[in-house]
């Protein structure tokens, strides 16, 4: 199949490397705690990294200070956490608002089982 057509809203690590690779506009928003996301995150140089933690998303009106919402205009929002669950609310509530979201499946786990699997 051609493009990416996601019936439950995630990327698999693998995609989500194909679609950074070719340089796909991506946003990453990490929507775990301020704490964890200092401690690291998902970061490439072919996307932006944000953190947007999923409670404060949550409670706002609208999910997005303006700064973040500009970024997120036109590109493909792949939400992050440590494993996958919180980022999947946080997709469905993005998608609520109208942004194009999909969650990282397994999260920063995945993502570094196979960052150190491909080396």
């Amino acid at each position: 199949m051609g493009g990416i057509s996601l019936q439950n809203h995630t990327l698999t690590t693998i995609q989500l490397s194909e679609m950074l690779e070719k340089k796909v506009p991506v946003l990453l928003l990490d929507v775990r705690d301020v704490e964890k996301f200092i401690t690291g995150s998902l970061v490439h140089e072919n996307a932006s990294t944000r953190n947007v933690p999923y409670l404060l998303m949550k409670e706002q009106d609208k999910p997005f200070d303006e700064e973040t919402e500009k970024l997120a205009q036109n590109v493909q929002i792949v939400t992050v956490c440590t494993t996958g669950n919180k980022a999947q609310k946080a997709a469905a509530l993005l998608r609520e608002h109208g942004f194009q979201a999909n969650a990282l499946e397994g999260g920063l786990t995945a993502w570094k089982e196979q960052s150190n699997g491909a080396k």
